[in-house]
């Protein structure tokens, strides 16, 4: 090979080189001191390189050589105390380039997928024979043969990188499982989430198909317990196998990056809309004190808050179309469904919602617990203040059939609001979802994304202006129905 051929190698290879000294070094200065030798020593020798093909395994022989001289020469710098019990004459630059190999190699046997890895701790760690392979794990001679041959090619292969963890070795990302199932939940299914491992896995496996190798370098785990992980949640269909050797998340993730456009768009195509309607009902509220339900003397603030819940929940009940899920997860005795949220903490966010909900003494209701609001459970309340009307409006059903006429105008544009809602919901999510998990969007929208999104009404309205949010003590977004 020229010199020439070999400089134009290593310029597209310096990056590498350089990281490779840095890995060997951990000091900036020092890396590139080694760097320098290394390229020297390369294109020093690469004229007696008889085949271009070996180019790379030569360089890296040549770096290896170079950084054990390199830690003689530094050695001869440096003083520290000795083991007495250590014979003289102890090379203890080899010995230190040895454990580093050692390091390296323990380093690749870790990413190493099942099949290869047992043959090759049981060859080489635990001395078996390849008949003995064989015959403790059901394989033919030939195949332990080809298997500890590719292994060794592999460990070749990746003895010569330079492996940089992914950032979720070291950052875990928020993930949030969400599922709604029907009939009994074993513990493995309740508790597979509250490790951070298997949210993990489906984060890195979600856009597209990963390895056990892929995933056990971008979440700095070894492929051994990987493997473990990956086969349960295979099991409960929450990832399955792409083509032999690759995996993929069966299930759809929220991303923080869907929640902020979804919630852009809003605030950008809806928000005025939510805003007229709102200000048609409050225009309606002296109609709808003449009614004369318990309440009816509530501030305008809080009649319109808890008005707004029932076109709320009307609106999306209406738009909805349910759910038609697939039985992504199944846990012995129970179907699901499932989603991931990688953002537990979203723009808008709520704390819980019913849209009917029984009371104490048969009396029903609706509510929306606001995130940053008081939050309330009937139970608080008890008989007489669930119906008084001290906190919430508190109708019979003839009075309620009265609200339902006033309002029926802006019942129906609410509707309408919430049915654009859903279709450009569904189109965002589609734009975030992996092509090989578009069938999901489709089966479970716009029943999932528009329940979720139920805070955007609130703080939406407080951002135009349409509300104000309400003093510490008081409860908003519920009606109590009496029996």
């Amino acid at each position: 090979m020229t010199t020439q051929k070999a400089g134009e190698l290593i310029s597209e290879n310096m990056r590498t080189l350089y990281l490779w000294s840095l890995h060997k070094t951990s000091d900036p200065y020092k890396a590139e001191d080694l760097c320098s030798d290394i390229i020297l020593a390369v294109l020093k020798s690469a004229p007696n390189l008889k085949c271009d093909d070996a180019f790379f395994g030569f360089v890296w022989k040549v770096a290896a050589n170079t950084y054990k001289h390199y830690l003689r020469k530094n050695s001869r710098h440096t003083s520290a105390e000795l083991d007495e019990e250590i014979p003289d004459g102890t090379d203890f630059e080899d010995d230190l380039c040895e454990k580093e190999q050692e390091n390296v190699l323990r380093r690749e046997l870790a990413f190493l997928s099942e099949k290869y890895r047992l043959c090759t701790v049981a060859h080489y760690y635990g001395g078996m024979s390849v008949k003995d392979i064989a015959e403790k794990y059901g394989l033919t001679v030939q195949t332990v043969k080809f298997n500890l041959f590719q292994s060794r090619k592999i460990l070749k292969e990746g003895i010569a990188m330079e492996r940089q963890f992914g950032e979720k070795s070291f950052n875990p990302q928020p993930f949030k499982f969400m599922a709604i199932s029907i009939g009994d939940d074993n513990d493995e299914f309740i508790n597979l989430f509250q490790r951070k491992i298997p949210g993990q896995i489906l984060l890195s496996a979600y856009q597209e198909p990963q390895t056990i190798e892929q995933l056990s370098v971008e979440l700095g785990v070894a492929s051994v317990y990987l493997e473990d992980e990956v086969k349960t949640l295979e099991k409960y269909g929450f990832i399955v196998k792409r083509g032999e050797r690759k995996y993929q998340t069966n299930l759809l993730i929220f991303s923080k990056e869907y929640f902020d456009e979804m919630f852009d768009m809003l605030d950008r195509k809806y928000s005025a809309e939510l805003k007229r309607i709102l200000d048609s009902v409050r225009a309606k509220l002296p109609e709808l004190r003449k009614i004369g339900f318990a309440g009816c003397d509530l501030s305008d603030n809080l009649l319109l808050w808890d008005f707004m819940t029932p076109l709320i929940i009307a609106g999306l009940s209406l738009n909805d179309k349910g759910g038609n899920f697939t039985d992504i997860g199944r846990n012995f005795a129970a179907a699901c469904y499932a989603l991931g949220c990688e953002d537990s903490d979203k723009k808008y966010n709520y704390n819980s919602y019913s849209g009917t909900y029984s009371t104490v003494n048969g009396h029903t209701g609706t509510k929306i617990n606001y995130k940053g609001h008081r939050n309330h459970e009937w139970g608080f309340f008890g008989t007489d203040d669930a119906v008084s009307g001290k906190y919430f409006p508190a109708l019979t059903e003839e009075e309620s059939d009265k609200v339902v006429e006033i309002l029926a105008k802006e019942s129906e544009d609410f509707s309408e609001m919430i049915k654009g809602i859903a279709a450009d919901q569904t189109a965002v999510l589609k734009d975030h979802t992996p092509e090989a998990l578009l069938d999901l969007v489709d089966a479970y929208c716009p029943h999932i994304t528009l329940w979720d999104s139920i805070g955007w009404f609130g703080a939406a309205a407080v951002n135009t202006g349409a509300l104000e949010m309400p003093s510490k003590d008081e409860f908003t977004g519920i009606i109590a129905y009496k029996k």
